[in-house]
């Protein structure tokens, strides 16, 4: 790959890498705020705790993959990753 490529794999990786990691935050969020909703019904929390597992698996595959990047391209993710979410890095 040339430099441009890695460069352009990486920031792709990690667009996506905070998509799914605001995916997460949101399905924790929202199980949290209906588990300890008076009105929630059983079925809701359990079809937003699958969600929320769901998106916690989605999360720990993607972790898993980005940790184990070449080390090219994983600077080329960091750094972009950093840029994209300054409070979190990776």
């Amino acid at each position: 790959m040339t430099e441009q490529q890695v460069r352009s794999f990486g920031q792709a990786l990690a667009e996506r890498f905070k998509q799914v990691s605001d995916e997460k935050a949101a399905a924790e969020r929202r199980f949290r705020e209906t588990l300890y909703s008076s009105t929630s019904t059983r079925f809701e929390v359990l079809e937003l705790e699958r969600k929320r597992d769901i998106a916690q698996a989605t999360y720990d595959t993607w972790d898993e993959v980005t940790t184990n990047l070449p080390s090219e391209i994983q600077t080329a993710f960091s750094e972009h990753y950093q840029k994209l979410n300054p409070m979190e890095a990776k």
